[in-house]
């Protein structure tokens, strides 16, 4: 089974190197690494071989922006001209916790699906509309918290239709796809991939609506793909969620928690793919334990 791994990161860390290490070890693997522009690519020159590659045209990815769309669209088009049936999107804290045998024989066994989750029951709903909609200021893209933020966002919640609807939504709305969320890490069909670059390409306003959005890399990809008439996604219901990630958003203290050897028998009972956040120092014989 070809595939390619296609990874955003912005620092080598333990689980970078671990993952590529591994997952190049495969003939049948190609990876694309997208490097933050902020970034040094100097630093990551070392991971280059005949099966992994660097993006050249880098995005400035900023946390909640457009630019986690766009650094994504540049990974997906990194993968035309290069033969495979899936395309993985994980980022430099994620891990393997399947053998590459195991995921070649999951993906045999289901091919043709999609492993992309959209919320269900096992999440709490969010709104997607609500990521697009809205104009937001700078302080909902700032990580750490500050009272002036609180204030700010406060009032954003209050009068949000008042002062900062998205009119580049809003003027189109009628025009563009029902929007749906889900996690946004995915294995996709060469053809997904395929149609959601030409989907782009052909809807300039769809994509420009998108341009003030706030954590719509959770929508985007997830609403164009569902506009596919024969779209195929693998559910099941007693898996961790249909994109088959492990991503422990409830025990903390961090969110998403930082996972160590405490983990590994939740990770593997999941039945995952890929399990993230995994720490930049993460000890080799953990990560190494899945595979």
């Amino acid at each position: 089974m070809k595939k390619i791994i296609a990874i955003v990161c912005h620092k080598v860390t333990a689980p970078l190197i671990h993952t590529i290490e591994y997952l190049s070890s495969y003939d049948n693997n190609s990876l694309i690494l997208h490097v933050d522009a902020k970034s040094n690519i100097n630093d990551f020159h070392f991971l280059e071989k005949k099966n992994v590659r660097l993006v050249k045209e880098r995005v400035d990815v900023q946390w909640g922006r457009f630019s986690q769309i766009e650094a994504t669209l540049r990974l997906m088009k990194s993968s035309i001209g290069t033969d495979y049936a899936y395309f993985f999107l994980i980022s430099g804290d994620d891990i393997p916790v399947m053998s590459n045998q195991d995921m070649d024989e999951l993906l045999v066994g289901n091919i043709g699906k999609e492993f992309i989750h959209y919320q269900d029951s096992r999440n709490s709903f969010v709104d997607p509309s609500e990521r697009v909609r809205f104009v937001y200021p700078e302080a909902f893209y700032e990580r750490k918290s500050t009272v002036a933020g609180k204030l700010i966002r406060k009032f954003h919640k209050l009068f949000k239709n008042q002062f900062f609807i998205n009119k580049k939504y809003t003027s189109h709305q009628n025009q563009f796809p029902k929007l749906y969320k889900g996690t946004n890490w995915f294995t996709l069909t060469r053809e997904s991939v395929e149609f959601i670059i030409n989907y782009v390409e052909q809807n300039k306003k769809f994509v420009d609506a998108f341009s003030s959005s706030l954590c719509a890399d959770e929508v985007f990809f997830h609403s164009i793909l569902k506009t596919k008439s024969d779209i195929n996604i693998y559910h099941d219901p007693l898996a961790i969620n249909n994109a088959l990630r492990y991503i422990d958003w409830v025990t903390g203290p961090e969110y998403p928690r930082i996972l160590n050897d405490s983990d590994r028998d939740k990770i593997i009972k999941s039945g995952a793919l890929f399990a993230r956040k995994v720490g930049a120092d993460a000890d080799k014989n953990f990560m190494n334990s899945f595979i």
